[in-house]
């Protein structure tokens, strides 16, 4: 079962920032999950909403931003929002990436950022909700690992109707799942794990979908995931996995 970080160690220090995946790196952890969106010239940032409003009460969105402007940003008055890059330096692949691609278009950018960084593609997981992200990224890397991510409130509207649907229509909920996974050409279904149960995690692996669960902090719960033979779990508390 691959134990993964999300966004560094968020629990022990501020998400998405060098010093929360370096923490991460103290723990017995195999992957450091982060997000990654993409700055208005072309750079790719790691944090998680569109806007920086829960860093600094301002609107701007991350897209309309260049990554000048994006560096004057401080975090708790103590570091700026990290490139990309300077995320793989940290990590200098000591631990896998979980890469979860927040926008449309950043494939393409993410990838050739792990080329020049030298990045052990094989050690790479990206994950997105939005399949053709994952498509092109078996077209521009088949080594690399992807995840679709299963009911976010990133998805689009469409599917968060579609979502609802399955999950309200349970006898269908499997075979909808399995459908889309198939779609982006996942490897693994990365799902929220109040949607998961012995049953429905049985079903997933027949079908050959390999599951990750988020975000899973209980240790209650981290140990009944792994009971169920779950592939990999995502916590803000590492140290629990």
């Amino acid at each position: 079962m691959l134990k993964i970080a999300h966004r560094g160690a968020k629990a022990y220090a501020p998400e998405n920032t060098l010093t929360s995946f370096k923490k991460a790196l103290e723990f017995d952890v195999d992957m450091v999950e982060l997000d990654v969106r993409i700055t208005r010239d072309q750079y790719p940032v790691v944090i998680h909403d569109r806007t920086l409003r829960r860093i600094n009460k301002e609107y701007h969105r991350i897209n309309r931003l260049t990554l000048e402007q994006v560096k004057r940003v401080i975090i708790q008055d103590i570091e700026t929002i990290p490139t990309l890059a300077e995320v793989l330096a940290a990590v200098d692949s000591k631990v896998g990436l979980n890469i979860d691609l927040k926008v449309s278009g950043s494939a393409q950018i993410v990838v050739q950022t792990l080329r020049h960084c030298k990045v052990d593609l094989r050690q790479v997981m990206i994950s997105s909700v939005h399949p053709s992200e994952l498509r092109r990224v078996a077209v521009l890397e088949p080594s690399v690992t992807t995840a679709l991510i299963f009911r976010s409130a990133n998805a689009s509207n469409f599917w968060l109707v579609m979502d609802f649907l399955a999950v309200l229509f349970l006898p269908i909920t499997q075979y909808y799942i399995a459908a889309v996974v198939r779609h982006a050409h996942a490897d693994y279904l990365s799902i929220n794990h109040r949607l998961l149960s012995r049953k429905r995690v049985d079903q997933f692996k027949r079908r050959g979908i390999k599951v990750c669960a988020w975000t899973v902090n209980s240790q209650r719960k981290i140990d009944y995931l792994k009971k169920l033979g779950i592939d990999a779990i995502i916590s803000n508390y590492p140290d629990r996995l």
